[in-house]
């Protein structure tokens, strides 16, 4: 491991004009990999230097945080035990200037108020409930009709910080938090819009991703993206039926972890190409390709 003087020793030598040098150079940096960016960022905003040594400080950290991202969430798709990691390892990669650290002490705060509210008598009805008021009445969380293709409804941090998202983002939330308070709450990819169940199972944090679930296993279905609205299993028929699609008892029961996280880089790609961003979409298409068996 190289410490901070030859890193930047390294940086210093990437505006070299022999090509080969600066080969070798960026080689270096990126088998040094993520300890290499502060010092990179800093060198970029302290020094006045031209074109090509911005351009290629630039490129080397975007390698380096693209590397990191491909390897991280390739063994978290081979391991997905929380959905909520997943997630984050996409969200902070698209939108890093919402810290882990403040999603996690939103959803603690957030937890927090629930769990005061609850009582272990309440039926599952009366704890949605619950969950309802303090999410939609409280923290007035909501969907986004107006802008619903904005990539920055995909983003789990942005919903957090504008309390506004898409259908998949608002069940995130509901997903995590109910992972935390021990209910049996999982995600629903229905076609064109995304729900969550709330199951007759107790031990669903165990490990969620090896259970083989059937239709009898919902109690109901909530729509986030409705302020929580219940659904019963005939109002997911008539939405399956009234958008012409074979009904499939895919969309009745709770979806792997990795079906969220794919679906969130879909709904992302939609909003890249509306904006013409080559970069991103180059990228998606890159993390897209770790979903492939």
């Amino acid at each position: 491991m190289k410490d901070v003087k030859e890193i930047a020793a390294l940086v210093s030598l990437l505006d070299d004009p022999d090509i080969n040098i600066y080969n070798l150079v960026k080689s270096q940096l990126l088998d040094v990999g993520n300890d290499c960016i502060p010092i990179l960022e800093k060198a970029n905003f302290e020094n006045d230097f031209d074109e090509v040594y911005q351009s290629r400080i630039k490129g080397i950290t975007h390698e380096i945080r693209l590397n990191e991202i491909l390897y991280n969430h390739k063994e978290w798709i081979h391991h997905p035990v929380n959905l909520i990691d997943g997630v984050n390892q996409i969200d902070q990669y698209f939108f890093p200037n919402i810290t882990r650290h403040y999603v996690e002490n939103e959803i603690k705060n957030i937890v927090k108020e629930i769990t005061a509210l609850l009582t272990e008598n309440m039926s599952p009805l009366e704890k949605v409930s619950i969950i309802n008021d303090v999410l939609y009445e409280e923290y007035k969380f909501r969907g986004d009709k107006r802008n619903y293709h904005s990539s920055e409804n995909s983003s789990f941090g942005k919903l957090l910080q504008n309390k506004k998202g898409n259908p998949l983002s608002n069940s995130i939330l509901y997903i995590e938090i109910a992972r935390q308070l021990n209910l049996p709450i999982m995600g629903i990819n229905l076609p064109n819009h995304f729900i969550v169940a709330f199951l007759n199972i107790k031990d669903i944090n165990k490990n969620p991703n090896r259970f083989s679930f059937k239709k009898e296993d919902v109690l109901f279905y909530i729509n986030p993206f409705s302020q929580g609205v219940i659904l019963k299993k005939q109002d997911i028929k008539d939405f399956i039926q009234q958008i012409n699609v074979i009904k499939n008892e895919y969309y009745f029961t709770p979806c792997p972890f990795s079906h969220i996280t794919k679906r969130m880089l879909t709904n992302l790609n939609f909003s890249f190409k509306k904006t013409n961003d080559k970069i991103k979409k180059n990228d998606i298409e890159k993390i897209f390709k770790l979903y492939k068996p």
